[in-house]
């Protein structure tokens, strides 16, 4: 019977996978080749056998197939530098498309210590041109989630810490057949560095990762929902703690993401799978921008001083069920927004707004390009007609037309056509 077919991820090891996993993986590959160029001292002038010998080590250990071309370049002694050419490895047994992992070089310097020390002592790995594959095909198989060896081998026994992993040029694709048969998501041209690694030993709790700092830029894609653009990515002090019979752990110090024309921070996220927590801010951007950049195509046009998003800072919690944004403050044109939102069906929110002018809004809502002071004022409800709503908003001044309103209060319960009524 096919081992590689009965292991089952836990719930959520699909993103330790994509987090450790695959760099695991070609730390791996890397690894076994430092080890043999320690071994051989010589540069290598005919590498086929050992080649070989890699590949059929990898085969036992993981069950799919590694295929390595080219030579492998081996100097700089007792500093050895290891520089491995092309190479693929491959999918599960019977999975049918390209294979999971491909690159076009591996560059890497260990020291000699290695041999006989417990813990590698490591330079920069810098791979180049990777591939990333990640597929589901059409009967719900992946090739990515049973990355590992087959037999479980338990905490690891030595630690680990190298300065820095780079990945340059690299392709990162995730296909889903049961979908589409194009990738849903991409991320091109990616340049990614992660400095000052480390892996504790041994620990009866599982293995614990430390990363100082990452760094990603890439072009990214996706069809569902519609997006592209620029990607930027910076996270600084990731820590991470894998047990081995429960769910994962990760503690990240901050993450700065730009999207398109979104810049975004978040500090002090803690992730306990399923649920998180953090602290997130937004850098000012237009509304129809930030709702272009969601993916979402929105009912009016910002202008250099209206529908502009000048501040956002909320915490956000989710437990598995529900997200809830709290200690919110936003800024909108002038108008400073403060409360808490709870999004379940419906959502339900408690806001209080300093002023707003309603007057100049009725029309970006409205669609209309010119105002006309002798029609009827209408409230701006095509924006939440379709939102199931239920809560409170709490003016302390409203201004339309001359007229003052002051300490105005809003009961809110909209119930789309087809939906629950507000409970």
């Amino acid at each position: 019977m096919n081992n590689t077919a009965e292991r089952k991820p836990a719930r959520w090891r699909w993103a330790l996978v994509l987090l450790l996993g695959l760099p695991g993986l070609l730390l791996g590959v890397v690894l076994l080749l430092a080890v043999v160029g320690i071994l051989l001292r010589d540069p290598i002038v005919n590498s086929s056998p050992v080649r070989n010998e890699i590949s059929l080590a990898l085969r036992e250990l993981t069950g799919r197939d590694i295929t390595l071309r080219g030579e492998i370049d081996i100097d700089d002694f007792p500093w050895i530098a290891v520089v491995v050419g092309p190479g693929t490895f491959g999918n599960p047994p019977g999975f049918v498309g390209p294979p999971l992992l491909s690159w076009q070089e591996i560059r890497l310097r260990v020291h000699y210590s290695t041999l006989y020390e417990p813990a590698p002592l490591l330079d920069r790995i810098t791979i180049t041109g990777l591939v990333i594959e990640l597929r589901r095909d059409r009967e719900g198989r992946d090739n990515f989630s049973d990355i590992g060896p087959i037999e479980p081998s338990g905490p690891p026994e030595a630690a680990l810490a190298m300065p820095a992993i780079e990945l340059r040029n690299a392709i990162i694709r995730y296909t889903d057949e049961t979908q589409a048969t194009e990738p849903l998501a991409a991320l091109d041209g990616v340049n990614l560095t992660v400095e000052k690694i480390s892996r504790g030993a041994g620990l009866p709790e599982g293995a614990h990762w430390q990363v100082g700092a990452l760094s990603l830029t890439a072009n990214a894609k996706m069809t569902q929902p519609s997006l592209a653009g620029p990607l930027n990515v910076r996270v600084r002090g990731l820590d991470a703690r894998i047990p081995e019979d429960a769910d994962m752990s990760i503690d990240v110090a901050n993450v700065e993401l730009g999207f398109d024309a979104l810049r975004a921070n978040i500090n002090a996220l803690v992730f306990r799978p399923p649920s998180f927590a953090a602290a997130v801010s937004l850098d000012a951007i237009a509304l129809d921008k930030l709702l272009r950049t969601a993916g979402v195509n929105p009912p009016f046009r910002s202008t250099p001083s209206l529908l502009r998003l000048r501040k956002l800072a909320m915490q956000t919690r989710f437990d598995g069920k529900l997200l809830r944004l709290e200690d919110l403050a936003l800024k909108i044109d002038d108008s400073s927004i403060r409360g808490r939102l709870l999004l379940d069906d419906p959502v339900r929110l408690t806001l209080e707004i300093d002023r707003i002018d309603l007057e100049k809004y009725t029309a970006a809502f409205g669609g209309e390009s010119d105002y006309d002071p002798e029609a009827p004022l209408a409230f701006p409800g095509k924006l939440l007609q379709d939102l199931p709503l239920d809560g409170r908003i709490r003016f302390g001044n409203i201004s339309a037309r001359g007229a003052n309103l002051k300490a105005v209060t809003l009961r809110l319960e909209s119930s789309p056509k087809g939906a629950s009524p507000p409970r």
